[in-house]
């Protein structure tokens, strides 16, 4: 019997592959090139920009100059615990820059590409592997001073916005603190730079409060800061408090996320913001002459302000997702999805069920009245083999339709058992005790990666039900947001933002645990959510598809899911107004369902 495997090497084995690829580099340039992107993983601007200003200084002249390269002899660990007394020494010391001695390429434990001149010694403590040291045909004579140039520009920005922070009450400076922590601890990991300094609560490389670090835990930064006055701390983690609570006023909170795996530069994110507002279709502020922690507020209202008012006119976005870098991107529809970008075997589906197909221009009372005849005409037929309820039968047959129109290895949705709970008439008491046991996810492979298991039944059942498990612990975590209850007493604090746009992901298989074991390389997600006594809860349900291998989803393929799970939250919106309830899908009914 031929067991499938789905695990991948990880982020760990792909910073050492990267740096093995880099060091076999005769040129500067394919060295650089490689070790910035992870060999290709991590889009090439958003490698470039997790170096710093004197970093990319020497790179690009490094590339200009089609500088040499001379590899290392194999990894190594970071060579210094932290910067020299000099750390701008000029770098021309090093006339043939042999290895071990000239400037340095390393690769950090984070993936960041850092350049180390010569006579000098690598800051921020992380540890790295030596990749190897340029060897120029004609050092220019300016290296050093540029290098120090760009890194005294950098110092400067950083101790502005250091004495503005310092000049403001100790209240507003808590604000700012406590914004920055609720968003941390409510969001999926962050993993940014502010100069040669880390910033995150991914794991291992956590100095902030999140799943890996629980909210005053003595090691968390923000614990720190807390007990001292902004005039003592670090010009780095006064830009990165002042830059952060912008960046998480300029929209939604996960937009921190946007800034995963590069330099949280107030010259950086003042573009950024700029950026945002012109293409939300607003006026950008003139902040000319204000201090620069000012004017990051002025054009992070003005981004959020704009942002609203685009949504209100309907537009769509969506989110581009690196998932080895962890990098998040917003981005806007040209249009919105319509009808008649739903996937055909979807749509014979439903009009299977109907009897009728479902109108392309219809409008949206036309189209959750078709939803309805849907539900209507399936929970009048029997159930399907297998299946408690025909409503459950449909689901399945549902993501199983939905996997195969779109070249998924996997379709799947996830939502409560029941709505029944969630009623504001259910004590709180009992909301807050639901566990993950009352939320389900259908999980449906599509026929090819079922026949790539060929006959290990078992190991097909328990791919699929940990996907599903998973998935049932996402609504769970997204509940209290999703419904409103986060300020309820009693409460509970181990929630997230439920998420509001769809997404698209490549290289999913890096850092989470679960993805890497499984396999979710590539991945779609739209979030749905339904109208549950009057109100809207966004992010009770979801469509997610992925791909284990092959190529990447493209953007037909996110259009087409979308306006699939506009459907589909139809669905569960009839559903839920019939008060249908889900008791398949858990772990024993996917044993039996697929003959583990």
């Amino acid at each position: 019997m031929t067991t499938m495997l789905l695990k991948t090497p990880g982020f760990d084995a792909q910073v050492t592959a990267a740096a093995a690829r880099a060091r076999g580099c005769a040129l500067a340039a394919d060295a650089i090139r490689i070790a910035a992107t992870l060999d290709g993983m991590v889009p090439e601007q958003v490698g470039r920009a997790a170096m710093g200003l004197g970093e990319r200084v020497y790179t690009e002249l490094a590339e200009s100059q089609a500088a040499g390269f001379v590899p290392a002899a194999g990894p190594s660990a970071d060579p210094s615990a932290g910067p020299s007394a000099d750390s701008s020494a000029d770098p021309s010391a090093d006339a043939d820059g042999a290895a071990g001695d000239g400037d340095l390429l390393m690769l950090t434990e984070t993936g960041r590409l850092r350049v180390v001149p010569a006579g000098t010694r690598p800051g921020g403590g992380e540890e790295a592997e030596a990749l190897g040291t340029l060897k120029w045909q004609s050092r220019p004579q300016s290296l050093g001073r540029l290098f120090a140039l760009a890194r005294d520009v950098e110092r400067l920005q950083f101790e502005e916005v250091h004495r503005w922070l310092a000049q403001q009450s100790p209240e507003a400076v808590r604000r700012r603190i406590d914004a920055a922590g609720h968003a941390l601890v409510h969001m999926a990991p962050v993993l940014l730079y502010v100069g040669d300094r880390r910033y995150s609560n991914l794991g291992r490389f956590s100095n902030l409060p999140g799943r890996s670090m629980a909210p005053g835990a003595e090691g968390s930064l923000l614990t720190r800061l807390r007990r001292s006055p902004a005039a003592q701390w670090s010009p780095e983690d006064a830009v990165f408090v002042v830059c952060l609570h912008a960046l998480i006023s300029s929209g939604s909170p996960v937009r921190a996320e946007e800034f995963n795996g590069v330099q949280l530069a107030p010259d950086l994110l003042a573009d950024f913001l700029r950026e945002r507002i012109g293409a939300y279709g607003a006026e950008v502020p003139d902040v000319a002459g204000e201090p620069t922690g000012a004017a990051l507020d002025r054009l992070a209202a003005a981004c959020a302000a704009a942002r609203d008012r685009l949504l209100g006119q309907g537009a769509v976005l969506y989110r581009e997702i690196n998932g080895a870098s962890l990098h998040k991107r917003e981005r806007i529809m040209p249009e919105a999805p319509s009808w008649d970008e739903l996937p055909g075997a979807v749509a014979g589906l439903l009009a299977e069920a109907a009897g009728r197909p479902l109108p392309a221009d219809a409008p949206p009372a036309a189209a959750a009245a078709y939803a309805d005849e849907v539900v209507g005409q399936v929970v009048r037929q029997a159930a399907p083999d297998g299946f408690t309820t025909p409503y459950e039968g449909f689901l399945h047959r549902f993501f199983a339709t939905v996997a195969d129109a779109l070249d998924c290895d996997v379709a799947m949705g996830r939502g409560p058992k029941s709505v029944t709970v969630l009623h504001s008439t259910v004590p709180a008491e009992e909301r807050v005790a639901l566990a993950t046991r009352d939320f389900y996810c259908c999980v449906a492979p599509g026929r090819a990666f079922a026949d790539r298991f060929a006959q290990d039944r078992a190991a097909l059942a328990k791919t699929l039900s940990a996907y599903s498990a998973r998935m049932r612990y996402n609504t769970w975590h997204y509940l209290p947001h999703s419904m409103s209850w986060t300020g309820q007493t009693p409460r509970r604090d181990d929630w997230f933002f439920a998420p509001m746009t769809a997404d698209i992901t490549d290289w999913s298989d890096q850092h989470h645990t679960g993805h890497v074991a499984f396999g979710v390389r590539h991945a779609l997600r739209v979030p749905l959510g339904i109208v549950l006594e009057g109100a809207y809860r966004p992010g009770l349900y979801d469509l997610r598809l992925l791909r284990t291998s092959g190529d990447r989803f493209g953007l037909p393929d996110l259009r087409a899911a979308m306006v699939t799970g506009r459907m589909q939250a139809l669905l569960h919106q009839a559903a839920a107004d019939r008060g249908l309830e889900v008791t398949d899908f858990d772990n024993g009914w996917f044993r039996d369902f697929h003959g583990a």
